[in-house]
């Protein structure tokens, strides 16, 4: 379908965000999906050929395309056809739309549920009860599962299994499994869910790129397994890939990614493969994000999922055959043992980066920027952590999501959602950064305000810091001629460019054009 689409076009606008320097005005051209210029309407209308399509937006602002640096995208595409759970506000709610669902494949699959605040903890009874087959629940951290009685029976799992390192299979006081899986405990039984059938894939991830576009989002940072990245090919070779993909293979290809000599920064103007993703510790929300002193009230400091020989031999591995280390580092321990490993690592063609850099001892603030490590984060989960960081990090949340001290060191920071943990709108990523409000609204001057961003800057991370993170700031991120004709263009109240946060909540975008052609308007 879009090689049918012209990939050339004349844009007319209220500003034009350009991110480049010298650079501004109310409109742009483009050509065979290249940007050829940006300046005052006046101007570009004569310098743009008179057969193109004309776009009259006179209210919008527009930006360079949004990518979204850290996706699960096609988890989140397929997702989608499953059991919801989020925002279930208690066990029974959750059971109740689990009760609802049909197998597929023999199995009941959901995602979403989240037990913090929950007077009932999780278990397989509460499953069997509703479903005789076997139930899999992911958690909406993607860092726990929830099964029931069959799904540990096909596993193989009972009172005799042990704990995987870097995982922990929750029993109760007589020593058995109560259906609630930690960390690497949870591929006990990932291992035996049933592929989904290419073709429920591909529909899936075409349906969820219909929604990136109306998003505003032209790209995206995706960490998955090779099943995913065959489903993109396969669109692709198609010609129905419309989203800029940058993938990250699991760290169990290395070996096969070294064999074949792939490197990061292989692959087409709309696949590119990026660094291999490996662990280092869980999550906040599951209490196993890894720390240098307890939890508040606690005496358990979370849990290294990957030993400290195992990740530097596979971090050095990696970057001497060209190929990028990413890592996940959520709690202070493991972003220090993250910034130790990878500080002296050779370069490659895509940046090292570390996933989340959530929470960081004030003695590590300077570190990714000293060895030019990309940190990505995720400005929308402050929505929902606001209240878990200072129950359970009390005083050290003064280093997460730290924003502003981080740019202040230079520090090259791209934003993403790590949908389906977040929705992968970037309107509340954007309001996050700019408020540091949750959901509620509070606290009313923002959490830690001096971390706040300003507009501009959050639109960089979205944008230009994403091209640098994938290696390919000299043609995307900013919108300049000779730059890709990836951008958005935004139905927003100007408040929005002085930094309140909820008028670009509000807004929604207009025009969506990737690779030069329009892929939503509205």
């Amino acid at each position: 379908m879009s090689a049918l689409l012209p990939a050339s076009g004349m844009l007319r606008a209220r500003r034009v965000l350009a991110l480049a320097d010298g650079v501004a005005g109310d409109a742009l051209w483009w050509e065979d999906g290249t940007i050829r210029g940006v300046g005052r309407a006046t101007d570009i209308e004569r310098e743009a050929p008179r057969d193109i399509p004309r776009y009259d937006l006179p209210d919008a602002l527009v930006t360079p395309g949004f990518v979204d640096g850290h996706t699960h995208f096609a988890m989140w595409a397929l997702g989608r056809r499953r059991v919801q759970l989020t925002g279930s506000a208690t066990r029974a709610e959750a059971v109740s739309r689990v009760a609802a669902a049909r197998p597929v494949a023999g199995w009941v699959r959901g995602l979403g549920w989240d037990a913090n605040g929950w007077r009932d903890a999780p278990d397989r009874y509460a499953l069997d009860a509703v479903q005789a087959g076997p139930v899999y629940l992911d958690s909406l951290d993607v860092h726990a599962a929830w099964v029931n009685t069959a799904a540990l029976r096909a596993a193989g799992i009972d009172r005799r299994t042990a704990d995987p390192f870097g995982g922990r299979i929750v029993r109760d006081a007589n020593g058995e499994p109560t259906g609630l899986l930690l960390e690497r405990a949870v591929n006990l039984v990932a291992r035996i869910l049933p592929e989904p059938p290419a073709a429920l894939l591909d529909e899936a991830l075409r349906g969820a790129q219909v929604e990136a576009h109306r998003l505003g989002v032209t790209g995206i940072h995706d960490v998955e397994d090779e099943g995913a990245l065959a489903g993109f090919r396969r669109l692709e070779a198609r010609g129905e890939l419309e989203l800029r993909v940058l993938f990250q293979p699991p760290v169990a290809t290395l070996t096969d990614l070294v064999r074949r000599r792939v490197r990061s920064g292989d692959g087409t103007e709309w696949l590119t493969i990026g660094g291999v993703k490996m662990f280092l510790d869980g999550s906040l929300g599951s209490r196993t994000a890894w720390m240098l002193e307890p939890y508040e009230g606690s005496r358990d400091r979370g849990m290294p999922i990957t030993g400290e020989a195992e990740a530097g031999e596979a971090m050095r591995l990696a970057a001497a055959n060209g190929i990028a280390a990413t890592v996940h580092a959520i709690g202070d321990a493991a972003v220090r043992r993250a910034l130790d490993l990878m500080s002296d690592l050779p370069r490659a063609l895509v940046p090292h980066r570390i996933e989340h850099f959530q929470c960081v001892h004030p003695l590590d603030l300077d570190r990714a920027a000293a060895s030019g490590i990309v940190v990505s984060m995720q400005p929308a989960h402050l929505l929902t952590d606001i209240p878990l960081v200072d129950r359970h990090w009390g005083g050290r949340g003064r280093g997460a999501y730290a924003f502003r001290s981080l740019l202040r060191r230079r520090t090259p920071m791209v934003f993403g959602s790590d949908v389906p943990v977040a929705s992968l709108d970037p309107r509340e990523g954007v309001f996050a950064a700019l408020e540091r409000r949750g959901f509620d609204g509070a606290p009313a001057g923002g959490w830690r305000p001096e971390e706040k961003l300003g507009f501009a800057e959050v639109v960089q991370a979205y944008t230009s810091a994403a091209a640098h993170a994938g290696g390919l700031a000299h043609r995307r991120g900013a919108l300049a001629a000779g730059q890709d004709a990836d951008l958005v263009a935004w139905a927003v109240d100007p408040a929005a460019e002085r930094g309140e946060g909820e008028a670009f909540r509000a807004a929604r975008a207009a025009l969506t054009v990737v690779g030069g052609r329009v892929v939503m308007r509205r």
